[in-house]
């Protein structure tokens, strides 16, 4: 035990030296025998890994772009993950994956399966709030043997938090309605809703809005003062103003709407980002 906390410390501190001098290679030698390595994510069982792993299957946006962001893309392994079931079973086994990497989207049973039929580790990506995308990229970087990739792309992350609550230091809170689509929206506990918080937003569906569209009815009379809608849904502020019900909106009225693209909001490196941009759109006169 005390030999394998020693391996421990020391690559603790390459990992520090790595960031601190700018790095770009990952460091080799110690962090090797740190393996067997062993991390929870949201999945109910622990993902444990007794090597690098070599085929990696990404499901889910969030994970495809974590790993490009570590600099994986040559160990990932792509399969059609818009299918369901034996289908994206059968797909799985082919790719031969020693390591899936899974959102949360992903069906367990699914994941069961293609575990069995590949003896591969499964690690499912926790996704509720940014917290969470941070701590998930991190043992993504363990699992995978990129831990200093991963503590830059989440240390830029943190850079985008501290600028954000810098800037909106004493800015009150904006009321706003998230529409993915059809005017579903989102909880409290989600990561949009955490970046929503984070960008002195709330969310006036409330914290566990009902599955499907949103009631008009009830939407306009809680009123929000911005409109926050995601890319590709065909949510328009014209649409919105041709509409007798979103029309009264105050938001809708003043032309305070935005779209946001669906990968910056996915659980990955590109959460600043998205952070960034709902901050801006929610209190654009902190960043003028």
């Amino acid at each position: 035990m005390s030999r394998r906390l020693a391996l421990a410390a020391g690559a603790a501190a390459l990992l520090l030296a790595g960031t601190a001098c700018g790095e770009r290679q990952e460091p080799t030698g110690p962090l090797v025998q740190l393996y067997p390595v062993t991390v929870q994510g949201a999945g109910d069982s622990p993902t444990a890994v007794r090597s690098i792993p070599h085929r990696i299957v990404p499901l889910g946006s969030g994970p495809r772009t974590t790993l490009r962001a570590l600099g994986l893309e040559r160990r990932t392994v792509t399969v059609n993950d818009s299918l369901v079931g034996l289908p994206l079973v059968d797909q799985i086994r082919r790719a031969r994956p020693d390591l899936i990497v899974a959102s949360t989207d992903a069906d367990p049973l699914d994941l069961a399966r293609a575990r069995a039929a590949t003896h591969a580790a499964v690690y499912v990506e926790p996704d509720t709030s940014l917290d969470d995308v941070e701590h998930a990229i991190g043992q993504i970087g363990l699992l995978t043997g990129a831990p200093v990739a991963a503590r830059r792309v989440t240390a830029s992350i943190v850079r985008a938090r501290e600028r954000v609550a810098a800037r909106l230091s004493g800015e009150p809170v904006v009321s706003a309605f998230v529409d993915l689509g059809n005017f579903t929206t989102v909880p409290d506990r989600s990561l949009i809703g955490d970046l929503l918080a984070k960008a002195h937003g709330k969310s006036v569906a409330g914290p566990s809005p009902e599955q499907g569209p949103f009631p008009l009815g009830r939407l306009v009379k809680l009123n929000p003062q911005v409109y926050i809608a995601l890319a590709g849904t065909g949510t328009t502020l014209a649409r919105l103003r041709a509409d007798p019900a979103t029309v009264r909106l105050q938001a809708v009225r003043k032309g305070r709407f935005a779209v946001i693209p669906g990968r910056e909001v996915a659980p990955g490196p590109e959460v600043g980002i998205a952070l960034t941009r709902i901050a801006h759109i929610l209190h654009a006169n902190a960043f003028r």
